[in-house]
């Protein structure tokens, strides 16, 4: 009988502690809908911000300034949780949030967001994000983003990503992306950024960098550059250019358009024949060549890249120094030991009508070959037709090395 009557007295309780808890909730969330309720009203009325030298606040209105604390400024304010203050001139402190109807000016410091519906001027920090819906000057720093929907005069950092929707004076520093509409000093990142409209300073990306204005300045990112005008220098796998003012991209494969592009027809004394096509501007600009030739009764066959430039000499002529290393393949498709073809080669070009050229020169051949290919058998390479140098080294390459010539027609 007694254990019946303790196990009816636990469940009452229980029955009492469920009760109690759902009438907590409920009043914790009337309290927030009227606290909610009561902002909304104040926005409407728009009553001029008072002045107070000091709040301290658990959740708004539960502080020192009660129902008026959104229209009212304050000099030091402490949300022990999170607070909606009319203000701020001078620090705000936040366990979790602080949202400011009005302007701010000072540190906005809190746990996890600020946000500032007026203008802003001085330091936001917090741990996942910062919003300023006017304009903005000074410092925002978050773990995971910053936002400002207006002009700025500042330097945003973040864990994350950085936007500022429109023109920003200063930078933007971020682990993933930043975004600008207009930027002055520059921006950095791990992936991406981008900027619609003129950037004056520096982009570097981990990515990619995107420019729908003017660079004024440098762009260098692991992957691809893309900008509409360019006046300084690009560096990257990938550069797009639409319009070249003046600069050089340097990159592996470099698209100008309205730079340089050529299609060459040329013959040396190690390749007879070869097509190449160059792209980039007459400064810099890369080559990609395919070439073969037949010797010993084998045909032996390569593709190549290199870099070069064009200097001017005089009217319809120019001089143009490249490097160049092909991959030979010998009586095959390709030959899996090391068989390279390097050159650097001296080319006069006189123009002889408005889209062709015709070109000679010089050139100093260097070609490393493997001594035995990937399965330990003898391997000796035909490329070179005559040598200066000939040595064969430790680590099982040979080198040769020869001058030669190079004559086309450039398209």
């Amino acid at each position: 009988m007694n254990q019946k009557r303790k196990l009816k007295m636990n469940n009452n309780n229980q029955l009492k502690n469920q009760k109690n808890m759902k009438t907590v909730k409920v009043l914790i969330t009337g309290i927030l809908l009227f606290a909610i309720s009561l902002s909304v009203k104040a926005q409407e009325e728009k009553k001029e911000s008072e002045v107070r030298p000091f709040q301290i606040t658990f959740v708004t209105p539960l502080g020192t300034n009660g129902l008026n604390a959104w229209n009212i400024t304050n000099k030091f304010s402490i949300n022990l949780y999170a607070g909606y203050n009319g203000g701020l001139d001078g620090v705000e402190l936040s366990g979790f949030g602080s949202m400011l109807k009005n302007n701010m000016k000072g540190a906005q410091i809190s746990g996890f967001g600020n946000i500032i519906m007026g203008t802003g001027k001085g330091v936001q920090v917090s741990g996942y994000f910062n919003y300023t819906k006017g304009y903005f000057s000074g410092v925002q720093v978050s773990g995971f983003s910053n936002i400002i929907i207006n002009d700025a005069k500042a330097w945003q950092i973040s864990g994350f990503g950085n936007v500022t929707t429109k023109k920003l004076d200063g930078a933007q520093i971020a682990s993933f992306a930043n975004y600008s509409n207009g930027i002055t000093i520059g921006q950095a990142s791990g992936f991406a950024s981008i900027n619609k409209g003129d950037l004056s300073g520096v982009q570097v990306s981990g990515f990619a960098n995107v420019n729908t204005g003017l660079v004024q300045g440098v762009q260098i990112a692991g992957f691809a550059n893309i900008t509409k005008k360019l006046n300084g220098v690009q560096i990257g796998v990938f550069n797009y250019v639409d319009s070249l003012e003046k600069g050089i991209p340097i990159g592996f494969l470099t698209i100008v358009k309205n730079g340089y592009r050529a299609i060459e027809i040329s013959g040396n004394e190690t390749m007879y024949g070869n097509v190449s096509f160059k792209t980039g501007t007459k400064q810099f600009y890369n080559i990609f060549s395919v070439g073969g030739s037949y010797k010993d009764d084998k045909i032996l066959w390569g593709l190549g890249y290199g870099i070069g430039t064009m200097l001017p000499i005089k009217e319809k002529w120019n001089l143009g120094v490249e490097l160049l290393s092909y991959q030979i393949n010998e009586n095959k498709w390709h030959t899996e030991a090391l068989n390279l073809h390097n050159k650097l080669q001296l080319t006069a070009s006189r123009k002889v009508t408005k889209n062709i050229d015709i070109f000679g020169g010089l050139s100093w051949n260097v070609n490393v070959s493997e001594i035995e290919d990937c399965d330990g058998n003898p391997f000796e390479s035909s490329i070179s037709p005559y040598t200066l140098f000939d040595k064969t080294y430790g680590n099982g390459n040979n080198v040769t090395m020869y001058p030669g010539f190079n004559v086309g027609v450039r398209f």
